[in-house]
Order: structure tokens, then sequence, then C-alpha cells
């Protein structure tokens, strides 16, 4: 894959099951050195192992709510949840299942995200992953945009917890703002960020 690709095979599209080898790769290298991930899963050599398996399993049960975008070069990918959308109830077993002995410290970051997810309804950013090589290019800035245009038609807030302080201007000049921190006891810190339509 080189770094020339068009502008037509970047811009973004619904995902389909043909694209999650992609999807699964592109979110584990880009999340391979994310703070709360190597919270979670200290040792890198582990993190890198576990990563596909894991990032795999979140892409096909996000899949399932048909907000999943890519591009054809398949190197950046977002995952959202629409409003009202229920919970896949068994991805936290599968996750803990990947993760074995490190499952303790990803059910802790779970219920403190549970803790500050709003009630309100609102489209919900899990995961915004590009690969390293392609990242300052724009690809999550155009990924957001299906969504975000969406909200602003129909009025409805958007939602997502940034888990690097790096990636908190992307998501502040897309009209998101901090409403709060948590803190995961003895590790990183997450940012909660709501989006009132525009």
């Amino acid at each position: 894959m080189t770094a020339t690709a068009s502008t037509a095979a970047l811009r973004p599209r619904k995902a389909s099951a043909a694209d999650l080898p992609a999807i699964t790769e592109t979110l584990a290298l880009a999340f391979y050195d994310d703070p709360v991930v190597s919270w979670c899963v200290e040792e890198g050599a582990r993190r890198r192992q576990l990563s596909p398996t894991f990032f795999g399993a979140v892409a096909k049960s996000y899949l399932a709510y048909d907000e999943t975008y890519a591009v054809d070069e398949g190197v950046s990918a977002a995952l959202w949840a629409p409003p009202g959308a229920a919970d896949d109830e068994e991805l936290p077993t599968v996750l803990g299942e990947i993760l074995e002995a490190d499952a303790e410290r990803l059910f802790e970051v779970f219920g403190l995200m549970a803790q500050a997810h709003p009630v309100e309804p609102h489209y919900y950013l899990f995961l915004l992953g590009t690969r390293p090589e392609w990242q300052g290019r724009g690809l999550g800035s155009s990924l957001m945009a299906p969504v975000l245009e969406r909200c602003d038609r129909d009025r409805v807030p958007a939602y997502l917890e940034a888990t690097s302080e790096r990636n908190l201007p992307l998501y502040l000049r897309h009209g998101f703002e901090v409403t709060a921190e948590i803190q995961i006891p003895g590790g990183p810190t997450m940012w909660p960020m709501w989006r009132a339509p525009k």
C-alpha cells in the first residue's frame, strides 16, 4: 500500500464484512501505543499479539450497527453506534476471553466509561483509527464527516471518549467539547467529549 492513493480511494464509505480484515489491522496498528490500551495490556509483545483478535471482535460487533466507515485503501476506520442502539451484551465476554489475565483492567475501564456515558440519545464514536504512516492527512476528519453531517441535519448530538491528549485537538476542531475527565486509578486519563448539533 503506497502513500500515493488517489483521492477517490480515500473517500469515506460505509464498511462491509469484506472490510473487516483491513479495519482490524488498521485499528490494531493505530491503537498499539494508545495510553489506555497500553495500560490494559502493558507488555508490548503481548499487546501486539492480542490486538488483531481484540480489534477484530470489536469491529465485527460494531459492523452490525451499520455505522462503520472506512476508505478503499483500508488505512483508516471509524466505528459508530447510532442513537438507541442496543449494546452487544456478548462483546465484553468475548474481549475478556481474548485478554485473559488483562481482562480485569479492561472491565475497570469499561465500568468507568459506562458511569460517564450520557443517557440522552446520540451517535457514539467508539473508535476512530488511522494507520500511523497515514496519520495527519485528514482521514479521521473525513471519516467523521458523514455522521457529523447527519447529526447536524437531524439535530442529534454525538459523543466519544478521547483516550489520548494528542487526539483532543482533532475532536475540538469538529465541535466536540470536553465534558469531564475519567481518571483510571493508577492509569491514564480519558476525556468524555460531547458535540451538540451545529
